[in-house]
C-alpha cells in the first residue's frame, strides 16, 4: 500500500515537472515572438501577356509610379522574374496598416476615381493574372541590400512543428555568417520573410541580394564564408528543419522602383 502511494507521488511529481517545463517553453516562445519585430510587405505578383509587355511597362513607368509617389507611397521595388514563371513581375512595398484598405486605392487620390479606373482597365488588358499576398519580413535577420539588382529567392516549408526551431537556427547559426559574408563583400543583403494573408501558409523565403548575377555561378555565401568543413557542420545542424520548394532568380527594375 505504502509503495503504491509512493509510486503515485513520483508520477505526480513527474507530471508537475513536465507541465512546468512545458509552460516555461511556451513562455519562452511567447517572449521570442514578442521580441521579434516584423515589417508587413504587400506583394503584388503580376503575370503580363508577352505581347503587351512594352505597353504594361510604359504604363507603370509613366503613370503608375508618378501617381504612387503623389499618393505618398514612400517605397516600392519591382522585380522581373528571370528564372521561374515567364513574364512575371513582382512589386513589393511596406503596408503599414490594413486600415489602408478602408480608404480609396492609392491611384485614386492623385488621379481621381475616373482616371484611376481607366488606368486599371488599361493595365488589366496587359495582364493574365494578379495575385496579392502579404509577406512578413523578419527584421532581426534583415541586411539592407540597397538597390542591389540581382535577387536569388529560395522558398522553404518548415517541417511540422519545427518553425520556431528553424528561426532559432537562423538566429544562432545562419545570420552571423551572413553578416560576415556581407562585410566581406560576398553578397549585398538578406531578407527573411514568412507568408501571411493571401499567401500559402507556412512558407519561409530567404531573399539573397547581389551586385550582379555572376556570383550565382559559384558557391552560396554560407559555403564561401565557412569553407567545406564549416559548411558540412552547418548543414548537419540545420538538418531536418525545412523542406526546399523552389529557387527563383529575379532582377530589380530600376525604372519602376523608388
Amino acid at each position: 500500500m505504502g509503495s503504491n502511494r509512493a509510486r503515485r507521488h513520483r508520477v505526480a511529481a513527474r507530471l508537475i515537472v513536465a507541465v512546468v517545463a512545458g509552460l516555461g517553453a511556451a513562455q519562452g516562445y511567447a517572449q521570442e515572438a514578442a521580441q521579434a519585430t516584423t515589417t508587413r510587405l504587400l506583394v503584388t505578383v503580376t503575370r503580363v501577356k508577352p505581347e503587351m509587355l512594352r505597353r504594361w511597362l510604359a504604363l507603370q513607368e509613366n503613370e503608375v509610379v508618378p501617381a504612387l509617389k503623389k499618393a505618398g507611397v514612400e517605397q516600392r521595388t519591382v522585380y522581373e522574374t528571370l528564372l521561374g514563371d515567364a513574364s512575371e513581375y513582382v512589386s513589393v512595398r511596406p503596408l503599414e496598416s490594413f486600415a489602408e484598405f478602408d480608404g480609396p486605392d492609392p491611384l485614386d487620390r492623385p488621379l481621381g476615381a475616373q482616371r484611376a479606373d481607366q488606368l486599371r482597365n488599361e493595365l488589366g488588358k496587359c495582364t493574365e493574372s494578379v495575385h496579392r499576398p502579404i509577406e512578413n519580413r523578419q527584421d532581426e535577420f534583415y541586411l539592407d541590400p540597397g538597390n542591389a539588382p540581382a535577387l536569388f529567392a529560395s522558398r522553404y516549408r518548415a517541417m511540422p512543428g519545427r518553425s520556431a526551431d528553424y528561426m532559432r537556427f537562423i538566429r544562432a547559426e545562419m545570420f552571423p555568417v551572413m553578416q560576415r559574408a556581407k562585410e566581406e563583400g560576398t553578397f549585398s543583403g538578406l531578407a527573411v520573410t514568412v507568408s501571411g494573408h493571401g499567401g500559402e501558409s507556412g512558407l519561409i523565403t530567404l531573399n539573397m541580394y547581389y551586385a550582379d548575377f555572376a556570383p550565382l555561378d559559384g558557391p552560396p555565401p554560407i559555403a564561401k564564408t565557412l569553407g567545406p568543413e564549416g559548411t558540412r557542420e552547418f548543414l548537419v545542424k540545420g538538418a531536418g528543419l525545412i523542406t526546399p520548394l523552389e529557387w527563383i532568380v529575379r532582377r530589380r527594375v530600376a525604372e519602376l522602383s523608388f
